[in-house]
């Protein structure tokens, strides 16, 4: 008898699991087709229909996960952020000492920014100029992702992290490559002029990383 309930508690905890499992494959594919609804029709343009045409789900599902657009909006992009940051120190962590310099930190952030998905995250930072609350909410994600990149230097480039202009750099690379996102959008034959641009920035890095050490 013991044995029985052993193995009905046993099946319980199996159907919790998986209904557990279910809820958040469920939510996680609401996620991305909302960025892949705003990549390919901008964030005006997308709908709560489109999204969950696209991930395949009803109406109530959304509902119950993400009662608004923006709790929506606000939960896909703060997901692409994170994954974003997990794959940044990640790939810096996979290279050699050697292989391991501030230009390959550049490619590896640019590679990112090419990633159909992230595209939604410069649609949504031209939404913003007209939206009081997405502009906060870019805020917030612009904060995260300096934060990220804040650790990832202190551990990987300690003498650059070590900066008093550190926060001041990395923004800037930031605010480059997100100019470089929304041109690439933009503008016919933008890959190679955006390649030309982030060439000419690598090589001012590159020059200035030789005084590093030499800031108190």
């Amino acid at each position: 008898m013991s044995g029985t309930r052993g193995r009905r508690r046993h099946s319980d905890d199996y159907v919790r699991v998986s209904r557990v499992e279910r809820v958040e494959a469920m939510r996680l594919r609401l996620l991305d087709a909302t960025l892949w609804c705003i990549a390919d029709k901008g964030y005006a343009a997308t709908s709560t229909n489109d999204v969950v045409r696209r991930a395949g789900v009803s109406r109530g599902a959304l509902a119950h996960h993400f009662p608004t657009k923006a709790a929506l909006v606000n939960a896909a992009a703060s997901q692409l952020v994170a994954h974003r940051a997990v794959y940044f120190q990640e790939r810096l962590a996979s290279l050699t000492p050697e292989e391991r310099t501030p230009a390959a930190a550049l490619e590896i952030l640019w590679s990112l920014y090419e990633e159909p998905e992230c595209r939604a995250l410069t649609e949504l930072s031209i939404a913003a100029r007209h939206d009081a609350e997405l502009r906060a909410l870019m805020r917030s994600w612009d904060d995260t992702y300096l934060e990220v990149l804040l650790t990832a230097s202190t551990e990987f480039f300690p003498e650059l992290a070590a900066r008093p202009d550190a926060a001041l750099l990395l923004r800037s690379v930031t605010a480059l490559y997100d100019g470089l996102g929304l041109y690439d959008l933009t503008r016919e034959d933008a890959r190679k002029k955006a390649a030309e641009v982030r060439g000419f920035f690598t090589e001012l890095l590159t020059r200035i990383e030789p005084a590093i050490g030499e800031h108190p």
